[in-house]
């Protein structure tokens, strides 16, 4: 899915629920919402073929309009920045910068402020603290998931270098081997036969055209370790 159709998703889910908890009708049937929308979320899973333990959406999917939805909703109807379950607004707040692009986050993230703003418009001092923490709580999520992102790109990295040098070992292993088991002996056998008469050259030439073949076969050895470095890379 593309990031501006995933945001235009998730910007919905939060319209949402505001239209949701403004309209008195439907107000009365907002757990009844809640409970719908969580279980919506576990079907797509289910129908994704999700593991049971993997709790927590995948990333740039539909779950996570889900559980935007549901946890607004939840807040929303329970007492908005007075509600028991408001630090449930950081959990999704975390799930989002984890699971989505940093543009999508943002956007989503500040929208929900929004959210809490039109269904309470009058704010005490202290709500309008508690509500501020949001972007406080965006900008430190955020570069959480920069350090971990950095974190995997180094673990990457140090996997290919080891990689790397494994081939490079096993390339350096094979050419020592062949030239301490195969090349110097026959070139030793070959210094021998030169003093000899022209009986011998046919056998000279037999030996040259093995060791230009067991040459031949190493050099395509370290030329597919290369190719297979390049591919992995």
């Amino acid at each position: 899915m593309s990031t501006a159709k995933h945001t235009a998703l998730l910007l919905s889910s939060v319209l949402m629920a505001y239209l949701w908890l403004t309209t008195p009708f439907l107000n009365n049937f907002a757990l009844q919402a809640f409970s719908l929308s969580t279980l919506g979320y576990f079907l797509v899973k289910k129908i994704n073929n999700a593991k049971l333990w993997h709790i927590l959406p995948k990333n740039y999917s539909l779950e996570m309009m889900f559980i935007t939805f549901s946890i607004l909703i939840l807040v929303g109807s329970t007492g908005n920045i007075e509600s028991v379950f408001y630090p449930f607004v950081y959990i999704h707040l975390f799930i989002l910068v984890m699971s989505t692009k940093e543009t999508t986050s943002i956007a989503v993230a500040m929208s929900t402020l929004l959210f809490h703003y039109a269904i309470s418009p009058s704010f005490s001092i202290s709500e309008i603290a508690t509500i501020l923490t949001t972007p406080i709580m965006l900008i430190l999520f955020l570069f959480a998931r920069k350090q971990y992102n950095d974190a995997q790109i180094s673990h990457s990295i140090i996997q290919k270098e080891e990689i790397e040098i494994n081939n490079l070992t096993r390339s350096e292993h094979s050419l020592e081997s062949f030239i301490s088991s195969f090349l110097k002996p026959k070139l030793i056998a070959l210094e021998d036969l030169e003093s000899k008469n022209e009986k011998e050259i046919e056998t000279i030439k037999s030996q040259i055209s093995l060791i230009l073949s067991e040459s031949d076969k190493i050099l395509e050895k370290i030329k597919e370790n290369e190719t297979l470095d390049k591919t992995e890379s």
